[in-house]
């Protein structure tokens, strides 16, 4: 839903000429809030959606810029304590710029794409995740708590 959301809607309401990297974001949150594994199905089933959607992209652009990405948000992720939420909104709006020059490069060794990285465009769209990520910690905080795994005792 989110590479669907990223690819068709949000190209048609950009802020300063950047969108919103929704896959992402939600691989990002899904990997603090669920663990590494949540985070790299996010990233590995988004990032597919995503090269599949955009016509003329090479198939696995955007899956190896996300997984990469999703590495770093994963190591991050081991060394903090239990309050991920914050921490999920701040490494969004970090994780943003690594992911966007990965994948620059990665478009520019496969497709021979121009090197395109715009700093402005960058930090709104990094803006524009921490604000995403901002809504979907608590929900994803909340299903955590609903469904997560509960700690019982060994009889």
């Amino acid at each position: 839903l989110a590479a669907l959301i990223e690819t068709t809607v949000l190209p048609e309401i950009p802020i300063a000429g950047a969108t919103a990297d929704l896959v992402l974001t939600v691989a990002i949150v899904a990997t603090l809030m669920f663990g590494a594994e949540d985070g790299i199905i996010a990233a590995f089933a988004g990032g597919l959606m995503v090269d599949l959607l955009i016509p003329g992209r090479p198939l696995g652009a955007a899956t190896v810029s996300l997984l990469l990405v999703i590495g770093v948000a994963a190591l991050v992720a081991r060394l903090l304590g239990s309050n991920r939420r914050w921490a999920a909104v701040m490494l969004t709006i970090l994780l943003t710029g690594l992911y966007h020059i990965v994948l620059s490069l990665v478009l520019v060794l496969t497709e021979g794409a121009p090197l395109d990285i715009q700093p402005a465009t960058v930090l709104v769209a990094a803006f524009m995740n921490g604000i995403v990520a901002f809504l979907l910690a608590p929900v994803f905080g909340a299903i955590e708590h609903r469904f997560g795994s509960v700690d019982r005792t060994e009889w």
